[in-house]
């Protein structure tokens, strides 16, 4: 890859970025994204402006899942009124690689990092279409503790947002 940065992840942004990849085993994590962006005070962007990149690599080092829970909804009538609940719900630790498996073909909409003491802790929010209806989504929050972690992307596709 031509170019690469390390523990920038401040210097990226993610939302809308669909997710091509996604591995985990043995300490290693790694997203295949589409749609990322490089903001201009990231170090390889000399273009100081925003900049969309084609096909980024995330590598994550020592990697651990904190928490992946599935979103849960609720459900009203055209008056407002709540028909129905469907609580948020951890994912038990048996069904997790199903879940991780499925990540492959979603969309992150935000990224939230949060303080730890050393490394990196960011939670993931994942729109994952349905298996058995593509048109419905299911969301999936993805919390990850990791110390560090590599993007590489081979080109700048165009300034963001139109500028």
């Amino acid at each position: 890859m031509r170019f690469q940065t390390v523990d920038e992840l401040r210097q990226f942004l993610f939302d809308d970025s669909r997710i091509m990849e996604f591995k985990i085993s043995e300490g290693q994590a790694e997203f295949k994204l589409d749609g990322a962006v490089v903001r201009a005070k990231n170090s390889q962007n000399s273009r100081y402006q925003d900049m969309c990149c084609g096909e980024i690599i995330l590598q994550l080092e020592d990697v651990r899942i904190g928490r992946l829970m599935k979103e849960g909804m609720k459900y009203y009538d055209a008056d407002g009124n709540m028909i129905r609940e469907i609580p948020d719900e951890d994912v038990p630790a048996p069904a997790q690689q199903a879940v991780l498996k499925r990540l492959s073909g979603g969309k992150i909409f935000t990224i939230v990092e949060d303080d730890v003491d050393s490394g990196y802790a960011y939670e993931f929010g994942i729109d994952v279409p349905q298996e058995q209806d593509e048109e419905e989504v299911d969301t999936f929050w993805l919390c990850l503790f990791f110390e560090h972690a590599t993007a590489m992307w081979d080109r700048y596709c165009c300034p963001a947002d139109g500028e």
